[in-house]
């Protein structure tokens, strides 16, 4: 009763169950008295009882007024012109109709390492439920705008050197 007086979230909305370790990803499908089922990242359905509910923290990404921030990284030898790389990807999104233009994408330096430069493409969707498939969007067109640039990411080796 207390989840529905409450209404923390209703059906069609994702929603992310964190009790203890256990943490629960779904979209809402249907709310009794007794339980609430979802449907998970791979069309599974889960139910969990509104008693567990009840005790839980649950986040709603589903409230429409406020963006979901995504990211995606891609490494670079050092050598590469990272001010270029940042516009390249920036440019690569423009296209991406579930990318929304406000808050704008943006490309920022996230590591340095001693084998290369991390830069991360942050941007922003509406709809929780598509970020895999706009995060294929995304990494699909960053790459071939870097490839048709000439450009690559570092690649990921260790290197071991016996004295």
């Amino acid at each position: 009763i207390s989840l529905q007086v409450d209404k923390s979230f209703e059906i069609g909305d994702w929603v992310e169950v964190t009790n203890g370790a256990q943490k629960t990803v779904g979209l809402v499908k249907e709310i009794t008295w007794r339980a609430t089922v979802f449907t998970g990242w791979t069309e599974e359905l889960i139910t969990i009882p509104n008693r567990v509910l009840a005790n839980s923290q649950i986040a709603n990404f589903s409230l429409g007024y406020q963006p979901i921030i995504r990211s995606h990284s891609f490494r670079f030898d050092y050598a590469t012109d990272i001010p270029t790389v940042k516009k390249i990807l920036l440019e690569s999104v423009k296209d991406i109709s579930s990318i929304r233009s406000w808050p704008e994408p943006v490309a920022i330096i996230s590591e340095t390492t001693d084998s290369w430069i991390t830069v991360k493409l942050v941007y922003y969707i509406d709809n929780y439920g598509t970020q895999v498939a706009v995060m294929d969007q995304v990494v699909e067109a960053a790459l071939s705008s870097l490839k048709t640039f000439g450009i690559s990411t570092a690649n990921q080796r260790i290197e071991i050197h016996n004295k």
